[in-house]
């Protein structure tokens, strides 16, 4: 993904801070032989950080 690929109310470091609380979840269920929730983990993370995002008053 490209800065060019974002959309206007979204900035690469809300981007950043995704990626890597992503990286992590799934560092550690990397153990499982089959991570279950993970999908469920990611999900979750995305809407903390939009929400979080969103009441901070931040573009």
């Amino acid at each position: 993904m490209t800065d060019n690929d974002l959309p206007d109310s979204v900035d690469k470091k809300q981007i950043n801070r995704i990626m890597e609380r992503v990286l992590k979840a799934e560092k550690n269920k990397l153990h499982m032989g089959s991570p279950k929730g993970i999908n469920n983990d990611i999900e979750q993370i995305i809407k903390e950080e939009v929400d979080w995002w969103n009441s901070s008053g931040s573009k």
